[in-house]
């Protein structure tokens, strides 16, 4: 059950962009991690220019492109690094693809959460585990 959380920043995408963003990162996400479609959830947010940094700098404002920092939070003993890696390679390309050059360095971070801290419908990973081996 992979939850992405993406926050763009610099230049706004049309919501048709934005739509293929959530459309591309779901398929991404159940193909290389190979995860449930319906359980992968995608957030994206816009961030007003001048709220994102890197070494205390914004990025130059008169860059035309859109940066990307995206969080996947996924079960602690779900993805091997391996398929981290191809993760990371294809959501860079994707966003490269979507968004245009990237203003600032792009980021993907992998957040492993242990599964008796990940919750859904009431009980946590753990929890429906245990209850699907019984």
């Amino acid at each position: 059950m992979p939850c992405a959380s993406i926050i763009l920043c610099g230049k706004k995408p049309d919501p048709a962009t934005i739509a293929a963003l959530h459309q591309e990162m779901a398929t991404i996400i159940e193909r290389d991690l190979e995860a449930t479609k319906a359980l992968i959830a995608v957030r994206i947010v816009h961030d007003e220019p001048g709220t994102w940094s890197v070494a205390g700098k914004p990025p130059d404002a008169a860059v035309e492109g859109t940066g990307a920092y995206i969080d996947i939070h996924v079960a602690e003993d779900a993805v091997d690094e391996a398929r981290m890696a191809a993760t990371m390679k294809a959501i860079q390309e994707c966003t490269t693809t979507l968004l245009g050059k990237n203003v600032l360095p792009p980021y993907v971070v992998f957040t492993r959460v242990p599964i008796a801290a990940w919750g859904f419908k009431g009980k946590s990973i753990q929890q429906i585990r245990a209850a699907m081996a019984a």
